[in-house]
């Protein structure tokens, strides 16, 4: 569970350089005594033997809500992503558990025959919808990611087009879905998607100065107005670098791009069971990554998150240098591009 920063960890840590403490304290401190409301409420059965199905489901379903904000006002916060990662199985359960008891909402009088979905991917519920998705991706939970569709799927006549993208790599033979049921910014993604390797960081660059402005139909936009601000920041971009396993030595200081959720990605999760594909149509082995000071172990095209533009040639047996600087220890990657830098 989660834990509130003090003000002088917050002060020192927070990633999100418009949030105020009195709000982050504000509102973590609201959610997790609202756990523990529900959660005495939940299993107190006299309570729920006299309380409605829908005000029992509405319950759970606001405990859900409130865990998908605590990940992200927390991570901006600056709480550690592992701290954020052993929570999300958590969050899991809260939406689970709401979904059961919408299902028992809908299948009494109490709903009149009407349904809804858990998350309708056609209004503001895809924020969170996107939330759930990402978080699994980055945070080391893609085993989650099946659980979550299936959260998705319930009286969602259609699916999104980039949640269909994001966990392809996971859970191989869905369906193919070409329909973006939120439309900007996530449509644009498609254009990275399909570019060829050695062409996604300019996109994804491009992407990401576009991102607030596209957004301004999101329910996250201009929220930095209001006093329950969560932090900005698009999740998707982060997924994508790490599933296309794109450099994003060029674009990881940009605005609303969360570099170290990548970071804690490439040390901690998987990208795919599938084989990756250079730009020359190399179908390749999956290279760890390797601290600076350690010889390399196959001759190619390598980069470091630690300093941008990055990408350099060795040779098998040379030793990786450190870069130096403030992001911390250097670790080099394998680059999905191959091919020798245009002149």
């Amino acid at each position: 569970m989660l834990s509130l920063l003090s003000k002088k960890e917050w002060e020192a840590r927070h990633r999100e350089p418009r949030q105020d403490h009195v709000d982050y304290e504000d509102v973590i401190s609201d959610i997790l005594d609202g756990f523990e409301i529900v959660a005495t409420n939940l299993s107190n059965q006299e309570l729920m033997a006299k309380a409605s199905k829908g005000d029992i489901m509405t319950a759970a379903r606001s405990r859900a809500f409130d865990a998908n904000d605590a990940l992200v006002f927390s991570y901006s916060g600056g709480h550690t992503i592992e701290e954020l990662a052993s929570f999300l199985p958590t969050v899991l359960e809260y939406w689970e558990a709401y979904a059961s008891l919408h299902v028992e909402f809908h299948e009494s009088e109490e709903s009149g025959g009407h349904k809804v979905p858990h998350l309708d991917l056609y209004d503001s519920d895809y924020w969170k919808a996107l939330q759930l998705v990402c978080f699994a991706i980055l945070l080391g939970h893609t085993g989650l990611l099946g659980r979550i569709m299936d959260l998705l799927v319930y009286e969602n006549d259609d699916q999104d087009a980039l949640l269909e993208a994001l966990v392809a790599p996971y859970l191989p033979g869905r369906p193919e879905a070409t329909i973006y049921t939120r439309q900007l910014p996530y449509r644009k993604t498609r254009k990275i998607f399909a570019a060829k390797p050695a062409a996604r960081p300019a996109l994804m660059a491009q992407y990401l100065d576009e991102w607030y402005d596209a957004s301004r139909r999101e329910p996250y936009h201009d929220r930095h107005k209001s006093s329950i601000f969560p932090g900005y920041w698009s999740l998707e971009a982060a997924a994508m670098t790490f599933i296309l396993d794109i450099d994003d030595s060029s674009y990881r200081d940009k605005p609303f791009y969360p570099a170290d959720l990548v970071d804690y990605a490439r040390q901690h999760s998987q990208r795919s069971s599938a084989d990756e594909t250079t730009d020359s149509g190399e179908t390749g082995k999956r290279r760890p990554n390797v601290p600076a000071g350690e010889p390399c172990p196959e001759t190619g095209w390598w980069f470091t998150p630690a300093q941008p533009n990055s990408r350099r040639y060795f040779k098998q047996g040379e030793t990786m240098p450190d870069v130096g600087g403030d992001y911390g220890a250097t670790f080099w990657q394998w680059s999905s591009d191959q091919s020798a830098p245009s002149l």
